[in-house]
C-alpha cells in the first residue's frame, strides 16, 4: 500500500509541476496598456458609448420625471438636479467602461468633465425653455429632445477633451 501511496503522490507532484510551469510561462491576462482603447474603432466606442450612456439618461431622465411630473416641481429645478446625478453617473461610467482612461488626474478629469457637461446643460434648459415656455409643448417632449442634443456633444466633448490620449501618457 506503501508503493501504491507513493506512486500516486509522484503523480501528483508532477502534475502540480506542470501547472506551475504553464502558469509562470503563461502571458499575463491583462496586459498593461497606456491606452487599452487605442486600438478600437471610432465606431465601437461610439456604440459603446451609446450603449452604456443609457444608464446616466436614465437617471437624469429618472430624476427629471419624478421632480416634475410626479412632485410638481419648477422644470429648471428639476432639470438641475437630475443634471448633476447624470452627470456624476456619466463621469464614473464614461471614464471606467467606455474610454477606460486610466490616468491619475480623476479631479482634473472631474472638473473638465463637468465644464463640457455644463455647456450641454445650457442647451438642454434653452431646449425646455423654448419647448415648454416659448411653445407650451409637452415637457417630456422636450427633455428627450434636449437629451438627444446632449447626449451628440457630450461624446464629442468627452472623446476628443476629456478622455483623449495625451502624449505623456502613450510613453509609459
Amino acid at each position: 500500500m506503501t508503493k501504491q501511496t507513493n506512486t500516486n503522490d509522484n503523480q501528483f507532484v508532477k502534475i502540480l509541476d506542470g501547472v506551475s510551469e504553464g502558469i509562470n510561462d503563461a502571458e499575463p491576462v491583462f496586459s498593461a496598456q497606456a491606452d487599452p482603447v487605442a486600438t478600437e474603432s471610432n465606431a465601437k466606442q461610439a456604440f459603446r458609448y451609446l450603449l452604456w450612456g443609457v444608464v446616466s439618461v436614465i437617471v437624469n431622465f429618472g430624476t427629471f420625471f419624478i421632480l416634475y411630473n410626479a412632485l410638481h416641481l419648477n422644470y429648471q429645478f428639476a432639470n438641475i438636479v437630475a443634471w448633476f446625478l447624470g452627470v456624476q453617473t456619466g463621469f464614473w461610467v464614461d471614464r471606467v467602461i467606455v474610454f477606460r482612461h486610466q490616468s491619475k488626474t480623476v479631479g482634473r478629469e472631474m472638473l473638465a468633465f463637468y465644464g463640457t457637461r455644463l455647456l450641454t446643460f445650457l442647451i438642454e434648459s434653452a431646449t425646455l425653455w423654448v419647448g415648454i415656455t416659448l411653445l407650451s409643448g409637452n415637457g417630456t417632449a422636450s427633455k428627450v429632445v434636449g437629451q438627444v442634443l446632449a447626449i451628440i456633444g457630450n461624446y464629442i466633448l468627452s472623446k476628443f477633451f476629456i478622455f483623449k490620449n495625451h502624449p505623456e501618457q502613450e510613453a509609459k
